[in-house]
């Protein structure tokens, strides 16, 4: 960035100066009510954070050609401009680099009668930051930001009074991966109660009164764990068969209890099998290398109780409908069924327990696996246990179930 100003200096006569590739411009305010004004030209710290040096231009009011420059640089224990920085004759303009904070004076000459001084001041602006880990747990993270800015001193040069250019600061703290940092642009020395369960880099970054900007990180290495798992399914009928998936994230060491007095350790458990209609918690105990712990729990996983229905009537023709007589029921651990004719005649027998009863279909209207039988009113007698340990009417179910069969 470079500006021409136009600057009222010794004797009122006007002469010009250029920042080079200054951040900002600030003005000096040496006395209440007084209209005499020198720039201030701020370098903020280049994209890497190193400080920029300072650079700037003075150009004659007027004149004749072949003006001499004098630079000088000022001196705060003297209080004056001693020490000489550049000297150059017959240029019509002049420029130092390089320059470092403080503030600077030029005297400008010519062979006839211009002889005139213009101020100047230049800073170095390179706020201060450093971020580090105070203190870190299982259950928090605490991170540490010490942060300073620089408030920049000139002087009048006519009563050679310090005056302050003050230098507030802002800050911000954020992170890469993401993770939720509390209050990040206020609190300086955040907790993290939350803490991050990958490897994780914060960084704070800190911006002066202005604009100039600075920053510092340092690297997490977590050691926190999370327990986490998913189910399937959630319900169903006695025995039911549930598988788990292990989704935690930098465990080691597991313990799982399934909620009935079963204990397993190791990542991922074989499915474990429910045999007692009741809602289960089942819980997951997780372990990271560093010794710490998080438990999940599921709430909850429902084994339904046990239940009976038999049908009254139906239809063995084949329609693949309604074609057989099946008590059907939930939850049960035994059954045995009888059906008989209106003699007495026993026609159809089936009883099974356990994992027998998931191959069982019913009654199909045979005699026996043999002839089909006639239409009419049949007779059951019917013994069911639930794995809850009811036993349906007491001993016996007894009732009819009527068998039809269309006239071809």
């Amino acid at each position: 960035m470079i500006m021409v100003l136009t600057l009222w200096v010794e004797g009122n006569v006007q002469a010009q100066i250029e920042g080079n590739g200054y951040s900002v411009l600030e003005w000096t305010r040496y006395d209440t009510g007084s209209t005499h004004r020198d720039p201030i030209f701020i370098y903020c710290p280049d994209g890497n954070g190193n400080p920029v040096s300072g650079s700037m231009t003075a150009t004659p009011p007027g004149g004749t050609a072949g003006w001499d420059f004098t630079w000088t640089f000022y001196n705060p224990v003297t209080h004056s401009y001693d020490s000489t920085l550049l000297t150059e004759n017959g240029v019509a303009t002049s420029t130092v680099s390089d320059l470092n904070s403080g503030g600077y004076a030029v005297r400008i000459r010519d062979a006839v009668s211009l002889d005139t001084t213009f101020y100047a001041w230049v800073f170095m602006d390179t706020p201060q930051v450093k971020a580090s880990v105070l203190n870190f747990t299982c259950d928090y993270v605490a991170l540490k930001g010490d942060t300073a800015s620089i408030p920049f001193t000139y002087y009048n040069p006519v009563k050679d009074s310090a005056i302050t250019l003050r230098n507030g600061l802002s800050f911000l703290w954020t992170s890469d991966p993401s993770s939720a940092i509390p209050w990040p642009d206020l609190e300086p020395n955040p907790i993290i109660y939350k803490p991050p369960y990958e490897d994780t880099r914060y960084y704070l970054t800190v911006t002066d009164s202005f604009g100039c900007k600075a920053s510092s990180s340092v690297f997490y290495e977590t050691i926190h764990v999370k327990a986490d798992f998913e189910v399937n399914p959630e319900s169903g009928e006695a025995p039911l068969e549930v598988s788990f998936t292990n989704k935690s994230i930098n465990g080691v060491e597991f313990e799982w209890k399934f909620g009935d007095d079963s204990v397993f350790h190791g990542e991922t458990p074989d499915p474990h099998t429910y045999y007692i209609p009741d809602d289960y918690v089942p819980v997951l105990i997780a372990r990271s290398e560093e010794g710490c712990v998080d438990s999940l729990s599921f709430e909850s996983i429902h084994v339904e109780p046990s239940a009976l229905e038999i049908p009254n009537v139906f239809t063995p023709n084949e329609d693949g409908y309604n074609d057989r007589f099946r008590v059907y029921g939930k939850s049960l651990r035994y059954i045995h069924v009888k059906v008989f004719n209106r003699q007495g005649a026993k026609v159809y027998e089936y009883e099974g327990q356990g994992a027998a009863l998931k191959d069982y279909d019913g009654w199909d209207g045979r005699i026996n696996g043999r002839g089909a039988a006639s239409p009419g009113v049949y007779y059951y007698i019917i013994r069911a246990v639930g794995w809850d340990d009811v036993q349906y009417k007491g001993k016996e179910y007894r009732g009819m179930v009527y068998l039809f069969r269309e006239k071809k």
